[in-house]
C-alpha cells in the first residue's frame, strides 16, 4: 500500500467542507477562519484528538513520510477549533505529532466559533499533545491505542421552587 501526503490544496476542501458541517450542525452560528503559525509551544499545547483505529494503523509509516518531506518543505496546515483557552485538533494529528517530536511550529487553519458552543469532538479528546506524547518515544503509541473517553453522564438537576413547595402537600 503506497501512502500520500495530503496537499494544501486537498486540506484546504476538507476545512472548508468542515466549516460547512458546522453551519449545518449549528444553524444561526458564524464560523470564522484563522490562520494561525502556529510555534513549537502551541503545537504542545493543542488537544488531541481520538485519531480512530483506521489512521492508528499507519501512523508511523505517515509519521516516517511527514518527516522526510519536511526537508523538502511539506507543510500542509494542521485543522483546528478554536474555543476560549483551547484548540482542538481536528485534522493534521499526524502533522501535530511530527511537529512536537521535532520541536517545529507548524501552520494551522481554524474554524472559529462566534458563540461558545461544546462540541461533540471534545468528548475525543486524550489531552494536550505535550500529555499524551511527551513521555519516552517507547510509550508514546500507547495513548492512542486507547478508546475515546466514555461520555460522562448528565448532571442532576436541583428541583425547582415550586417543585419543592408541591413535595410538602
Amino acid at each position: 500500500m503506497v501512502l500520500s501526503l495530503i496537499t494544501p490544496e486537498e486540506q484546504e476542501k476538507i476545512f472548508v467542507r468542515l466549516i460547512d458541517y458546522y453551519k449545518k450542525l449549528y444553524p444561526g452560528v458564524a464560523f470564522k477562519r484563522a490562520d494561525k503559525a502556529l510555534s513549537k509551544n502551541d503545537v504542545a499545547d493543542l488537544y488531541y484528538t481520538y485519531p480512530g483505529e483506521e489512521e492508528q494503523a499507519h501512523a508511523e509509516e505517515r509519521m516516517n513520510i511527514i518527516s522526510e518531506e519536511l526537508a523538502h518543505g511539506y507543510s500542509t496546515p494542521i485543522i483546528g477549533l478554536q474555543k476560549k483557552g483551547k484548540t482542538i485538533v481536528l485534522d493534521g494529528h499526524r502533522r501535530t505529532r511530527v511537529a512536537f517530536e521535532k520541536g517545529v511550529g507548524w501552520k494551522a487553519l481554524l474554524i472559529v466559533p462566534q458563540k461558545d458552543l461544546e462540541f461533540g469532538m471534545e468528548e475525543m479528546i486524550l489531552g494536550k499533545v505535550k500529555e499524551v506524547f511527551g513521555r519516552k518515544k517507547e510509550a508514546r503509541a500507547k495513548p492512542l491505542a486507547k478508546e475515546p473517553k466514555a461520555k460522562k453522564p448528565a448532571k442532576a438537576t436541583k428541583p425547582t421552587k415550586k417543585l419543592k413547595k408541591s413535595k410538602k402537600k
